[in-house]
């Protein structure tokens, strides 16, 4: 059977535009090394971000940044992406709570291990007093006792108390809630391991803890201009941030991690 010329460059036009209009194979990221070909998701002003960039510089990968581990995830989930990077526990938090979708790649970190530690303005007395409360609670094994709720559950935030006195100081916390386990909020509150361990050095400064929810990457200029006391938010000590702010001792550890759908 002859086709009529005209039919046959229209057939040959819509086969065109049907491979066209296929998805990009997406990246497998099995290792490491997979990352400098792949579509990276992170979240914007941290030490993953950081990385991840100065990883594939040079490189077919591409950082693309977002406000929070939870909008990563969701990128993730709609293949946007083909993996994240994140700190170890929320990278962990994830895995068990999308188990059905994502996966952790335990053998392969990203970075060594980093210090978590509460940020303060240079010179400023208060983080005295904070290392003071926080060398208590590790001594009476309050701090371990957090952070081990929050790795096996999800606690309730209408369990903390922040403290709350009319005749106290107020106490002005600055976190990026959206960084499970550490920091999360719902229609309670806020609540993680952050949020709690701020409430109990509250209760040893005889102040009332209040909660200022920033993006990450704000809350340094935040704690700079003065709006906030302190920032608790899961922050990696690093030589860099080290040069514009003071830290307290370290209360926790991070790695970094790659999350990819399984």
């Amino acid at each position: 059977m002859r086709l009529n010329k005209k039919f046959v460059l229209v057939l040959a036009a819509v086969a065109v535009l049907s491979v066209a209009a296929l998805p990009a194979m997406a990246a497998r990221v099995e290792t490491m090394n997979d990352l400098m070909s792949a579509k990276v998701g992170v979240q914007a002003g941290s030490v993953s971000e950081r990385i991840i960039k100065i990883l594939l510089e040079n490189s077919d990968g591409e950082a693309v940044s977002f406000e929070n581990v939870y909008d990563i995830v969701k990128a993730l989930k709609a293949h946007l992406i083909d993996a994240a990077v994140m700190d170890k526990t929320p990278a962990r938090y994830f895995a068990i709570t999308e188990r059905e979708s994502l996966r952790l790649l335990a053998n392969e970190p990203v970075s060594k291990n980093l210090p978590y530690a509460i940020a303060f303005r240079k010179g400023d007395a208060l983080r005295e007093k904070v290392n003071k409360a926080l060398a208590e609670l590790k001594a009476d094994g309050t701090r371990n006792r957090i952070i081990a709720k929050y790795i096996v559950g999800d606690p309730d935030p209408e369990e903390i108390d922040f403290n709350q006195n009319d005749n106290y100081e107020k106490l002005w916390v600055g976190c990026a809630a959206g960084f499970p386990p550490y920091e999360m909020r719902n229609r309670h509150g806020f609540y993680g391991i952050d949020i709690e361990l701020c409430a109990e050095i509250a209760k040893k400064l005889g102040m009332e803890l209040v909660i200022a929810d920033y993006r990450f990457e704000d809350l340094a200029e935040a704690l700079l201009d003065g709006k906030i006391d302190m920032i608790c938010s899961a922050v990696s000590v690093t030589e860099g941030r080290k040069e514009f702010l003071d830290f307290s001792e370290p209360y926790d550890a991070n790695q970094q991690f790659i999350v990819v759908l399984k």
